[in-house]
C-alpha cells in the first residue's frame, strides 16, 4: 500500500512539472523575438564595420553571436508557432519596422 500511495505521489509530482514547463506567455515570446531579431541587425552591422577596420578577432566573435541569436530566433519561432502564431518571424518584422 505504501509503495502505491508514493508512486502515485510521485506521477503527480511528475505532471506537475511537466505541466508548467510547457506554458509560455505568446507576449513575452514575441517580444524576446523582436529583441532577438534587433541585437541581430546591430551585430551585423558592426561586424561590416569591424570588418572595414581589419579586426579580424572582433568579426569572429560578432559572427558567433549572430549565430547564437540565430539559435534562439529559430526556438522562439517554434515555440510561438507551437502557441499558435502564423508566421512569428514576419511578424515580429512588420512589429519592428512599425514602430521604428
Amino acid at each position: 500500500m505504501k509503495k502505491i500511495s508514493l508512486l502515485a505521489l510521485a506521477a503527480i509530482f511528475s505532471i506537475g512539472a511537466f505541466a508548467q514547463s510547457g506554458t509560455s506567455d505568446k507576449k513575452e515570446d514575441m517580444k524576446d523575438l523582436r529583441k532577438d531579431k534587433r541585437e541581430i541587425r546591430k551585430d551585423r552591422r558592426e561586424r561590416r564595420l569591424e570588418k572595414k577596420e581589419g579586426d579580424k578577432a572582433e568579426v569572429k566573435e560578432l559572427t558567433k553571436d549572430i549565430k547564437a541569436d540565430k539559435r534562439d530566433i529559430y526556438k522562439d519561432e517554434k515555440d510561438l508557432r507551437k502557441d499558435g502564431i502564423k508566421h512569428p518571424g514576419h511578424r515580429a518584422n512588420r512589429q519592428i519596422h512599425r514602430h521604428h
